[in-house]
C-alpha cells in the first residue's frame, strides 16, 4: 500500500486547523517580550525551588549516613552538622521567599497588563489599527487578557505543586518549617494564588483602559492589587465556621491540631468568655481569682479546614475578578461606541 502524500493546500488546511485565531497570535508577537519575561520567571522559579527540595532531601540523605547527631554530637561530627543545619536553614528561607513572590506576583501581573498589554496600544494610537482588520473591540481586549491568563494560570498551577511538594515532603527539619497558614504560605500552597493572579490580570485591563497611558496605568495597578492582597486576607479566618477548645488549668495551652489562632481568652464559672489582656498585669493570679475564671478558651482553624478556606476565598477573588473584568468591557463599549 502506497502512502498517499497531501497536497500544499491540504497542509495548509491543517495548520490552519490548529493554528490561533489571528488576534490571539497578535497578542503573542506584539507582547512576545513581556510575556517570554513572565514566562522566564515561572520556569526559573519553578527550577529553582525543586532543586533545593532535592538538594535538602540529598544534604538529609548524606547526614543520615553519618552517624551524627544534632545534639550531643560527638567529636569530629561538628563540620557535618553544621553543613546540615545550614542546608535546612536555605530550604525553610527559599520556601518564604517563593511565598512571598507569590504575594507579589498580582502585583507585577496588574502592572504590566495594564501597562505594556493596555495602555500602551491606547496611548500609541495602534489600537485603531487592530480594530479596523475586522477585529471588534470587545475581541482585542479579550484575546489579551486571554492570552494573559492561560500564561499565568498555567505557571501559578506549575509552581503552587513544586511548592506544596517541597513544603510538605521535605525531611524533618530542626528549625521547622512555616504554619499551613502564614501569609506567604497560605497563598503559595493553594488555590488563592490562582485567584489573586486573576484579579491582578482584571485590575490591570481595568486601569488600562481608564488611564490609557503606560506609568500611570502601571502604578494604579500595582497599586489597587497590593491594596487586595494585604487587605483580603484580614478577613480570612470569618470565612469558615471556627472550632472552640477550651481547659480547665489557669494557663492556656498552645492551639491543638496546628490550628490558626483566631480568639483565646478566659472563661468564667457561668460560662462567660473574658478577654485574656484582662489579667495581664503584676498579680494575674489574684485578677483571675477575682473574676472567678474556671479555665480558658481558643477559637482556631485546625489544618483540615485548609481546603475550605483556600476554596471560599478562591471563589470570593475569582467573582470579584468577573466583576473586575465586565465592568472593563463595558467601560471599552462605552469609549468606542
Amino acid at each position: 500500500m502506497t502512502a498517499t502524500t497531501a497536497s500544499p493546500a491540504e497542509r495548509q488546511v491543517r495548520r490552519a486547523a490548529f493554528a490561533l485565531p489571528g488576534p490571539y497570535r497578535a497578542v503573542l508577537r506584539q507582547h512576545r517580550t513581556v510575556l517570554w519575561i513572565l514566562f522566564g520567571l515561572f520556569v526559573l522559579g519553578t527550577a529553582a525551588l525543586a532543586a533545593d527540595r532535592v538538594w535538602v532531601g540529598h544534604a538529609a540523605d548524606v547526614f543520615a549516613a553519618t552517624d551524627c547527631v544534632i545534639t550531643n554530637t560527638t567529636p569530629g561530627c561538628g563540620g557535618a552538622v553544621r553543613g546540615y543545619l545550614d542546608a535546612e536553614h536555605q530550604f525553610t528561607r527559599n520556601l518564604d521567599y517563593a511565598g512571598m513572590a507569590m504575594l507579589g506576583l498580582p502585583c507585577l501581573i496588574g502592572a504590566f497588563v495594564a501597562g505594556p498589554i493596555v495602555a500602551k496600544d491606547l496611548e500609541s494610537g495602534t489600537y485603531t489599527w487592530a480594530w479596523t482588520q475586522s477585529v471588534t473591540p470587545a475581541r482585542w481586549l479579550a484575546a489579551r487578557l486571554a492570552v494573559v491568563a492561560a500564561l499565568v494560570v498555567s505557571g501559578v498551577v506549575l509552581f503552587t505543586a513544586v511548592q506544596r511538594w517541597a513544603w510538605t515532603t521535605g525531611p524533618e527539619l530542626e528549625y521547622g518549617r512555616a504554619a499551613w497558614y502564614e501569609r506567604a504560605m497560605y497563598g503559595s500552597l493553594g488555590t488563592v494564588g490562582i485567584g489573586y493572579a486573576l484579579l491582578g490580570l482584571a485590575v490591570g485591563a481595568l486601569a488600562g483602559l481608564l488611564l490609557r497611558r503606560v506609568l500611570l496605568a502601571m502604578a494604579a495597578a500595582a497599586a489597587v492589587t497590593l491594596g487586595a492582597v494585604v487587605l483580603l486576607p484580614l478577613a480570612r479566618h470569618h470565612l469558615w465556621a471556627t472550632e472552640t477548645a477550651t481547659w480547665a488549668p489557669t494557663y492556656p495551652q498552645a492551639t491543638p491540631n496546628f490550628g490558626l489562632p483566631v480568639e483565646r481568652g478566659m472563661l468564667t464559672a457561668d460560662g462567660k468568655r473574658l478577654p485574656e489582656s484582662l489579667c495581664w498585669g503584676p498579680d494575674p493570679k489574684a485578677c483571675i481569682a477575682e473574676h472567678h475564671v474556671t479555665g480558658w478558651y481558643s477559637d482556631f482553624h485546625p489544618s483540615s479546614h485548609f481546603w475550605p478556606l483556600q476554596l471560599v476565598e478562591t471563589g470570593i477573588l475569582l467573582a470579584l475578578a468577573a466583576a473586575v473584568t465586565y465592568a472593563a468591557f463595558r467601560i471599552l463599549r462605552r469609549r468606542v461606541a
